[in-house]
């Protein structure tokens, strides 16, 4: 029997919540950074913890056995009530009822026509007396915090679709290939340029699978970074090439410490999305700050970014 819950056991049931909306334990690895054996011990010591057999893994893919989903129904639940719980405890010591977490991935600010701040200000103007917390995150984390409920909503550009997640277009962002005004490729000539770009080192994003990579080039991966700033700084040593937002490295590109690498070849948008939790009507503060965002195609128009469905590499 299980007895008295600790914070161990719901910290793996929200892992095992987390497995069950990913579709499986290889999707799941992705969104809690965690490895497939990490994973598997941390589930068969649940289901030996609550004496239930909770999934089933093998030739067949993964399935929730019905003792499962009666778990991950409970949980969901559960984790809910305890959010409402402390809404009413903080309301008690005047703090507001209205609460939202919201998240971003970084380097949004120099983005044209500034969509997060101008949702934000919407926001803030038509519902003034809630409690904003903002947080910035690689979009696996967001996913994450978004499915375990600790984020209400967030933005960012998700190289795949988690069940359990409803993923809403917001905007377009531009993306190009650059090196630093160091790197021998600053001052190459064309003869010779796509193999010289080929074998140069390349500085991926951590959290990009390798299906989004370009698919019409090998780039040699040397390095690795988890933020747009961390590629930048890479980028500056001239001993990297690496993607950016166009609108993030306008500011080096433009006092000749960033260089665009065959921009009508190495150039592309990647669409962005507010996510919210799927499975459960939003409540009327976390609509208002969906509804807030301007529609994919008011952002493309007002930033001038041409937007086709051929343009989505990343």
């Amino acid at each position: 029997m299980l007895g008295n819950l600790s914070d161990l056991d719901l910290k793996s049931v929200r892992i095992f919540c987390t497995i069950v909306e990913a579709g499986g334990f290889t999707s799941a690895q992705t969104v809690l950074n965690m490895g497939l054996p990490r994973l598997s011990v941390i589930v068969r010591n649940l289901e030996v913890r609550l004496g239930a057999k909770l999934c089933q893994r093998g030739r067949q893919g993964f399935q929730v056995t019905e003792e499962g989903l009666a778990i991950y129904e409970a949980a969901r639940a559960l984790f809910s009530d305890v959010s409402r719980f402390l809404d009413c405890v903080g309301a008690l010591h005047g703090q507001p009822k209205s609460r939202l977490e919201v998240g971003f991935v970084d380097a949004l600010l120099s983005f044209p026509g500034a969509p997060t701040v101008t949702a934000l200000q919407h926001f803030v103007k038509n519902s003034p007396d809630t409690h904003l917390t903002v947080h910035i995150m690689p979009p696996g984390e967001l996913e994450k915090n978004v499915l375990e409920e600790k984020l209400n909503v967030a933005v960012g550009a998700f190289h795949h679709r988690l069940s359990g997640l409803v993923y809403t277009p917001v905007f377009s962002e531009e993306q190009a290939l650059y090196c630093g005004r160091a790197h021998p490729l600053s001052t190459a000539g064309s003869v010779g340029l796509m193999e010289a770009i080929e074998a140069a080192p390349y500085v991926e994003r951590g959290y990009l699978a390798e299906s989004q990579k370009p698919r019409h080039v090998n780039l040699n991966r040397s390095a690795t970074t988890f933020s747009m700033e961390g590629t930048l700084t890479m980028l500056l040593t001239g001993s990297y090439i690496g993607y950016l937002p166009t609108h993030f490295a306008r500011q080096w590109e433009e006092d000749g410490q960033l260089v665009a690498l065959m921009p009508s070849v190495f150039r592309y948008h990647s669409l962005f999305h507010a996510i919210t939790r799927q499975g459960r009507p939003l409540d009327a503060t976390t609509q208002l700050m969906l509804d807030s965002f301007p529609t994919s195609t008011e952002q493309a128009e007002k930033s001038g970014i041409a937007k086709t469905s051929a343009s989505y590499i990343d």
